[in-house]
């Protein structure tokens, strides 16, 4: 039923979340079998397996079972169990019918929630239509598929049509179309149901029939001249009803014919025929295992006139290579091998009997037919999965974030950048990241919360030196890997770009729109090459510029490659930010001063203002902040530099959240606009600090030295204004300290916003 070589199945190295509302341990239910056997194939397609247990088994109800408890935790790779906040298997609310969600208990989305928050998950299987509203938990890139075991619509009018009251869950076509529209993949358990469904939906259906790994083979038959026959059923009024039916007519036919046979009944559908009595009828009862029944008995017997789904037992005989005589509906979704497969009534399944009574060379000849209908039924079972394993693999249309491990660290802002943009594009649709570089260069914890953010794709020539970063990123699989330019050619919504890759894609670009925003790419401490970024945007259907505020960079690029731009600010929220965190919680220290030549000639007055009339400490961060030692500044006259008052930093260190670790700046100064300090200003209003940009020409002539966080000034006389103003006031916030929400409601990020509805319009 699967895939021979290990670690080559269809589903190898993905990871699967599947959903249960009866336990998978004891096996003594057909309902059960069925899930044990389909996660059972996913494992041996490679998967792992992880069960969510919804327990809605009456013996879960008032008591735990541990040998259960136990049991499910040996079989599968991860075993959760969800708490049952509201009483289970009620009746209809409204109406006749169950609405689809009656029996939904949101206790199972708050688990869901939080699985997929903590865990990593390829695909997710929920069992039965009437749990079908946990697919909408399920982040995006998750395959959604439902396994629906029957057709719950129009049941009640099966039940009526043949004498029987309305029980367990049933719904109308209306309301089971919700749940099969909220699936990726739909799982009919036969062809007849598939067809249905697919009446319903334009979802894939797909046949994912029952059967299991062949067993050995069993006792031979009897030789003391009985026939023994065996039936299997669960409790349900349709197994009682058809197995009452079939006695019936069994009991007139064995009256006139004598017919030396035996029929054994098994399973819990014993306690609905306790007044049943007959000479040549043994009720087993409950069975610990279904094996009790197959050794005693020479053919098993599947007489089903009416149902919904498939008859677990048919295929649990066939895989056992039973010798089997089926009513023709109980045998819908195999492919029958043997006459006796497709009795048309209990009549004709008597006769079939009475013939191997007659003639017991036939009874091997019939397990041969087992055989080969099972075998048919292992190939239809391993096509259904080997085509939802290859949708659970393809990343699906995504936004692709690509970015170096060197950038990948705790604390810096272009990874605050990064996780926002992930988290604002992930509202919206899938997320991978690409990574390339030096793994080894990345923060485990920053990879950590990388990977909660989406999945994440590593370029092949960076898997040699993966390490502990892909036991991060990937857990207990293999990595995933793939080339920048393979990511592209795929038809993906979005390419954001927090590094610049080394060459312009080699191939077609399938990918619909490119972007990137200038400040992040600055702020690897060098102005983005505006040669090199429009030959990357060209790439593109469609490219699209970020950045704070208009600059040359920019305007080179929409030149050159027909880019647009938007003003939008590095930070959508930064919520998580810890360098925000660090400038929020700190005291006031000293001056922060961001310039791009610690040696500028235009320095010198601010420096011996803020070091000398007013007596401030300085640090300098510089994006050329000279060879070791300090510049010589004047030590006397009007330009005198306090001495010992002024420090140098590289201009990277002020967007490090371990620079505030004890003490923020009082205020930031900013001179001749560095190409690396682009986000600073934003940084500095977010966090509730004045930013004063000197010497910009754009500037006004009045300059107005009220509280407020943003100033900017031409020359030295108007600087010196703001900051003796901002000296005077420190430790006082400003009165519109406020100022910093401004980017909660950026017109820019409703931008991306929109371009990312149209692509998933498109």
């Amino acid at each position: 039923m699967t895939s021979d070589a290990p670690g080559t199945g269809s589903w190898a190295g993905l990871r699967v979340l599947v959903l249960s509302p009866v336990p998978t341990f004891p096996v003594t239910l057909g309902n059960r079998n069925r899930i044990v056997q389909v996660n059972e194939a996913l494992r041996r397609e490679g998967a792992h397996v992880a069960l969510l247990h919804y327990p809605s088994d009456e013996e879960w109800r008032s008591s735990l079972p541990r040998a259960a408890l136990a049991g499910m935790a040996a079989q599968w790779d991860e075993v959760f169990h969800c708490p049952v906040t509201r009483p289970l298997h009620t009746r209809p609310a409204e109406g006749e019918d169950h609405g689809i969600d009656e029996w939904w208990d949101p206790a199972i989305g708050q688990m869901l929630d939080w699985l997929f928050k903590v865990g990593r998950y390829d695909a997710l299987v929920v069992n039965y239509t009437w749990l079908s509203k946990a697919l909408e938990h399920a982040p995006p890139g998750v395959l959604r598929i439902l396994d629906t075991h029957d057709r719950f619509a129009e049941r009640r009018q099966l039940l009526a049509a043949n004498g029987l009251a309305p029980e367990y869950f049933h719904t109308t076509a209306d309301e089971e179309r919700i749940a099969l529209d909220r699936a990726d993949i739909v799982w009919a358990i036969k062809d007849q149901e598939a067809e249905f469904f697919r009446t319903l939906t334009a979802r894939p259906v797909l046949t994912l029939l029952h059967a299991e790994p062949p067993a050995p083979p069993r006792p031979a038959p009897s030789t003391d001249g009985v026939l023994r026959l065996g039936i299997v059923g669960g409790r349900n009024n349709i197994n009682a009803a058809n197995i009452r039916a079939f006695l019936k007519v069994a009991d007139a036919y064995l009256r006139r014919t004598l017919l030396p046979v035996e029929i054994l009944v098994a399973g819990s559908v014993c306690t609905l025929l306790e007044g049943v009595k007959r000479p040549y009828l043994r009720m087993l009862g409950t069975v610990g295992s279904m094996d009790e029944l197959y050794d005693a008995v020479d053919v098993v017997l599947a007489p089903l006139a009416f149902s919904t789904g498939l008859k677990i037992k048919v295929g649990e005989a066939l895989s056992r290579a039973m010798p089997l005589i089926s009513h023709a509906h109980a045998f819908e979704g195999y492919v029958p091998t043997h006459p006796f497969h497709e009795c048309p009534d209990f009549e004709a399944m008597l006769r079939a009997a009475h013939r191997l009574v007659r003639d017991p060379a036939e009874v091997a000849a019939l397990a041969e037919a087992s055989r080969r209908s099972v075998a048919r039924a292992e190939a239809s079972i391993l096509e259904t999965l080997a085509a939802a394993g290859a949708r659970a693999r393809e990343l699906p249309p995504s936004v692709v974030v690509a970015l170096r491990f060197e950038q990948v660290r705790t604390g810096a802002l272009v990874l605050d950048h990064v996780l926002d943009a992930a988290r604002y594009a992930g509202f919206r649709a899938p997320v991978v990241f690409h990574l390339a570089g030096a793994a080894a260069a990345a923060d485990p914890a920053a990879l950590l919360l990388l990977a909660r953010r989406g999945r994440v794709v590593v370029d092949p020539s960076a898997a040699p030196g993966l390490g502990e970063a892909g036991a991060i990123l990937f857990d207990d699989t293999a990595p995933r890997l793939m080339t920048l330019d393979a990511l592209l050619a795929a038809p993906h919504f979005l390419a954001w770009f927090a590094a610049l890759p080394d060459a312009a894609p080699a191939g077609p670009v399938r990918t619909r729109l490119g972007t990137c925003h200038l400040g992040a790419l600055a702020l690897d401490g060098a102005a983005p090459d505006p040669a090199r970024l429009a030959a990357l945007a060209r790439a593109f259907p469609r490219f699209l510029l970020l950045e704070e505020a208009p600059s040359r960079t920019a305007a080179a690029v929409m030149h050159a490659a027909r880019a647009d731009r938007a003003a939008v600010p590095l930070l959508w929220r930064g919520e998580e930010s810890r360098l925000l965190a660090a400038l929020r919680g700190a005291e006031d220290g000293s001056v922060a001063l961001l310039a791009e030549d610690a040696a500028a000639a235009a320095l010198r007055p601010i420096l011996a203002f803020l070091t000398t009339t007013l007596g401030r400490d300085v640090r300098i961060f510089a994006a050329r902040p000279g060879p070791g030692a300090a510049p010589a500044w004047p030590a006397a006259g009007p330009l005198a530099v306090a001495a010992g008052r002024v420090s140098l930093a590289p201009l990277g260190d002020y967007f490090d959240a371990a620079t505030w670790a004890r003490a923020r700046p009082a205020f930031v100064v900013e001179h001749g606009r560095p190409e690396g300090a682009r986000p600073a200003r934003e940084v500095a209003l977010r966090a509730g600090i004045a930013h004063l940009r000197i010497d910009d020409p754009t500037a006004p002539d009045i300059v107005r030295t009220g509280p407020a966080l943003s100033h900017r000034t031409r020359g030295f006389v108007s600087a010196a204004l703001v900051l003796a103003a901002l000296h005077r006031r420190q430790g006082a916030p400003p009165e519109n300290a406020a100022a910093g929400d401004e980017f909660g409601r950026d017109a820019g990020w409703a931008r991306i916003w929109a371009e990312i509805g149209r692509l998933l319009a498109a």
